[in-house]
Protein backbone atom coordinates (compact mmCIF):
# COMPACT_ATOMS: atom_id res chain seq x y z
CA UNK A 1 0.00 0.00 0.00
CA UNK A 2 2.55 2.50 0.90
CA UNK A 3 4.37 1.58 -2.97
CA UNK A 4 1.01 2.28 -4.46
CA UNK A 5 1.08 5.57 -2.68
CA UNK A 6 4.67 6.54 -3.38
CA UNK A 7 4.40 6.09 -6.54
CA UNK A 8 1.12 8.02 -6.97
CA UNK A 9 2.69 10.83 -5.96
CA UNK A 10 5.94 10.58 -7.69
CA UNK A 11 3.37 10.58 -10.89
CA UNK A 12 1.62 13.59 -9.77
CA UNK A 13 4.91 15.92 -9.00
CA UNK A 14 6.33 14.28 -12.10
CA UNK A 15 3.27 15.55 -13.80
CA UNK A 16 3.15 19.28 -12.41
CA UNK A 17 6.68 19.73 -12.61
CA UNK A 18 6.54 18.75 -16.38
CA UNK A 19 3.85 21.24 -17.01
CA UNK A 20 4.95 24.07 -15.00
CA UNK A 21 8.50 24.39 -14.22
CA UNK A 22 10.38 22.46 -16.85
CA UNK A 23 8.28 24.48 -19.50
CA UNK A 24 10.83 27.66 -18.15
CA UNK A 25 14.45 25.41 -18.42
CA UNK A 26 13.52 24.24 -21.80
CA UNK A 27 17.20 23.98 -23.64
CA UNK A 28 15.92 25.06 -27.75
CA UNK A 29 12.75 24.56 -27.20
CA UNK A 30 13.06 21.32 -26.08
CA UNK A 31 12.11 20.09 -22.06
CA UNK A 32 13.36 16.81 -20.78
CA UNK A 33 10.93 14.01 -20.92
CA UNK A 34 11.20 13.18 -17.02
CA UNK A 35 8.13 10.84 -17.37
CA UNK A 36 10.32 8.43 -19.60
CA UNK A 37 13.00 8.15 -16.84
CA UNK A 38 10.46 7.52 -14.24
CA UNK A 39 8.80 5.23 -16.10
CA UNK A 40 12.24 3.29 -17.49
CA UNK A 41 13.97 3.39 -13.62
CA UNK A 42 10.51 1.53 -12.16
CA UNK A 43 10.39 -1.19 -14.76
CA UNK A 44 14.29 -1.90 -14.05
CA UNK A 45 13.68 -1.54 -10.60
CA UNK A 46 9.95 -3.29 -9.69
CA UNK A 47 9.58 -5.40 -13.14
CA UNK A 48 7.91 -5.61 -16.61
CA UNK A 49 3.63 -5.50 -14.72
CA UNK A 50 4.66 -2.80 -12.33
CA UNK A 51 6.44 -1.01 -15.08
CA UNK A 52 4.05 -0.91 -17.56
CA UNK A 53 1.12 0.07 -14.83
CA UNK A 54 2.87 2.83 -14.43
CA UNK A 55 3.79 3.66 -17.75
CA UNK A 56 0.15 3.21 -18.76
CA UNK A 57 -1.09 5.94 -16.35
CA UNK A 58 1.85 8.14 -16.99
CA UNK A 59 0.88 8.30 -20.03
CA UNK A 60 -2.57 8.61 -20.10
CA UNK A 61 -2.42 11.17 -17.92
CA UNK A 62 -0.06 13.03 -20.37
CA UNK A 63 -2.63 12.41 -22.71
CA UNK A 64 -6.22 13.84 -20.87
CA UNK A 65 -4.47 17.15 -20.73
CA UNK A 66 -2.26 17.63 -23.35
CA UNK A 67 -2.52 14.97 -25.84
CA UNK A 68 -3.56 15.62 -29.29
CA UNK A 69 -4.83 11.83 -29.47
CA UNK A 70 -5.97 10.35 -26.40
CA UNK A 71 -4.24 7.04 -25.50
CA UNK A 72 -0.86 7.45 -28.00
CA UNK A 73 1.12 8.32 -24.79
CA UNK A 74 -0.48 5.63 -22.72
CA UNK A 75 0.47 3.11 -25.59
CA UNK A 76 3.75 4.35 -25.98
CA UNK A 77 4.42 4.30 -22.22
CA UNK A 78 2.89 1.27 -21.88
CA UNK A 79 5.17 -0.60 -23.89
CA UNK A 80 8.04 1.37 -22.74
CA UNK A 81 7.53 0.04 -19.14
CA UNK A 82 6.75 -3.68 -20.34
CA UNK A 83 9.85 -4.09 -22.46
CA UNK A 84 12.18 -1.90 -19.85
CA UNK A 85 11.28 -3.93 -17.42
CA UNK A 86 10.99 -8.00 -19.00
CA UNK A 87 14.42 -8.69 -19.74
CA UNK A 88 16.35 -7.11 -16.91
CA UNK A 89 15.19 -8.77 -14.02
CA UNK A 90 18.80 -10.46 -13.40
CA UNK A 91 21.01 -7.41 -13.64
CA UNK A 92 22.34 -5.62 -11.07
CA UNK A 93 19.83 -2.24 -10.25
CA UNK A 94 22.38 -0.54 -8.65
CA UNK A 95 24.41 -0.11 -12.33
CA UNK A 96 23.95 3.47 -13.58
CA UNK A 97 24.44 2.48 -17.04
CA UNK A 98 21.69 0.03 -17.89
CA UNK A 99 19.44 2.70 -17.04
CA UNK A 100 21.08 5.56 -19.61
CA UNK A 101 21.21 2.68 -22.42
CA UNK A 102 17.45 1.69 -21.93
CA UNK A 103 16.69 5.69 -22.08
CA UNK A 104 17.80 6.17 -25.07
CA UNK A 105 16.50 3.42 -26.68
CA UNK A 106 13.22 4.46 -25.11
CA UNK A 107 13.45 7.71 -25.75
CA UNK A 108 14.52 6.97 -29.30
CA UNK A 109 11.46 4.72 -29.60
CA UNK A 110 9.11 6.98 -28.15
CA UNK A 111 9.84 9.88 -30.52
CA UNK A 112 9.52 8.09 -33.21
CA UNK A 113 6.07 6.72 -31.72
CA UNK A 114 5.06 10.46 -31.25
CA UNK A 115 6.69 11.15 -35.07
CA UNK A 116 4.49 8.46 -36.53
CA UNK A 117 1.33 9.38 -34.51
CA UNK A 118 1.34 13.18 -34.57
CA UNK A 119 3.28 14.41 -37.53
CA UNK A 120 3.45 11.95 -40.37
CA UNK A 121 0.08 11.00 -40.57
CA UNK A 122 -0.69 14.17 -41.39
CA UNK A 123 1.69 14.88 -43.92
CA UNK A 124 4.13 16.78 -42.26
CA UNK A 125 6.99 14.69 -43.48
CA UNK A 126 10.24 16.75 -42.72
CA UNK A 127 11.90 14.27 -40.80
CA UNK A 128 15.11 15.66 -40.85
CA UNK A 129 13.75 18.70 -39.10
CA UNK A 130 12.15 16.72 -36.39
CA UNK A 131 15.51 14.50 -35.70
CA UNK A 132 17.52 17.94 -35.52
CA UNK A 133 14.86 19.91 -33.79
CA UNK A 134 13.68 17.73 -31.64
CA UNK A 135 14.91 14.59 -31.32
CA UNK A 136 18.80 15.08 -30.83
CA UNK A 137 18.54 17.88 -28.15
CA UNK A 138 15.72 16.24 -25.88
CA UNK A 139 17.88 13.17 -25.96
CA UNK A 140 20.69 14.67 -25.19
CA UNK A 141 18.75 16.63 -22.18
CA UNK A 142 16.94 13.88 -20.50
CA UNK A 143 20.05 11.45 -21.01
CA UNK A 144 21.51 14.37 -18.57
CA UNK A 145 19.02 14.31 -16.24
CA UNK A 146 18.18 10.38 -16.02
CA UNK A 147 21.16 9.29 -13.75
CA UNK A 148 20.56 11.50 -10.80
CA UNK A 149 16.80 10.96 -11.50
CA UNK A 150 17.85 7.25 -11.57
CA UNK A 151 19.81 7.83 -8.34
CA UNK A 152 16.79 9.52 -6.83
CA UNK A 153 14.25 6.49 -7.44
CA UNK A 154 16.89 3.61 -6.42
CA UNK A 155 16.95 5.26 -2.95
CA UNK A 156 13.51 5.57 -2.66
CA UNK A 157 12.87 2.14 -3.64
CA UNK A 158 15.71 0.85 -1.58
CA UNK A 159 13.69 2.59 1.87
CA UNK A 160 10.14 1.08 0.61
CA UNK A 161 11.26 -2.34 -0.06
CA UNK A 162 13.14 -1.84 3.40
CA UNK A 163 10.10 -0.95 5.09
CA UNK A 164 7.95 -3.61 3.36
CA UNK A 165 10.54 -6.59 4.65
CA UNK A 166 10.03 -4.94 8.24
CA UNK A 167 6.32 -5.10 8.11
CA UNK A 168 5.83 -8.32 6.23
CA UNK A 169 7.55 -10.13 9.53
CA UNK A 170 4.66 -11.39 11.94
CA UNK A 171 7.29 -12.43 15.09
Amino acid sequence: MPRVFVMTLMLLINFVLQSTLFQYISILSVKPNTALILIVSYSILRGDVEGAIVGFLAGLLQDLFFGSYTGLNAMLYLLIGYFCGKPFKDFYRENSLLPLGLVAASFLFYQFGVYFGNFLFRGKIDFTFYLGAIIIPGGVYTLILSIPFYSFLYAVNTRLEQYEKTRRKLF
